[in-house]
């Protein structure tokens, strides 16, 4: 009879974020609660500023990236606080279409509003809100530019 090798699996650890990066997942369930209320990815990326893409937005929301640049996340957080109860201005057709295809996006895939999330969980890693979409009318309209960046 052979012999066979036993191996041991070596330990899996995970990889620390590069330089500058930090996990993402907070900031995807910020993006996906503002996008439930209405904010298309394009409004996001312009609220954000520094040369943010509305198709880098679209990453995060959909769990295509794991890790952003530290000041994004930042920003992403700061951005949350201004328009998580808010909904978006629908001022002209443009406005109203962006923002119902926001909300049939977030209704597709079962994103929930802030008010569904757990603000003490929202960091912690493999935390998952326990409620899905639901429309929502928000306490007013946000403002275009809450964190005062330039265009």
């Amino acid at each position: 009879m052979g012999s066979r090798a036993v191996t041991t699996p070596l330990p899996i650890h995970p990889r620390p974020a590069a330089p500058g990066q930090v996990s993402v997942s907070g900031a995807r369930l910020r993006i996906r609660a503002l996008i439930a209320m209405g904010h298309s990815t394009g409004r996001i990326a312009r609220a954000l500023g520094e040369g943010t893409s509305a198709r880098s937005v679209r990453r995060i929301a959909r769990g295509n990236t794991t890790e952003i640049p530290s000041g994004l996340r930042t920003r992403i957080g700061r951005l949350y606080e201004a328009w998580w109860d808010r909904v978006p201005a629908e001022r002209t057709a443009a406005e109203g279409h962006a923002a119902a295809a926001a909300r049939r996006w977030a209704r597709w895939h079962r994103w929930c509003t802030g008010m569904g999330l757990d603000d003490d969980e929202l960091d912690k890693p493999g935390y998952q809100p326990y409620c899905a979409w639901k429309a929502a009318t928000g306490t007013g309209v946000a403002s275009d530019n809450p964190l005062g960046v330039r265009p």
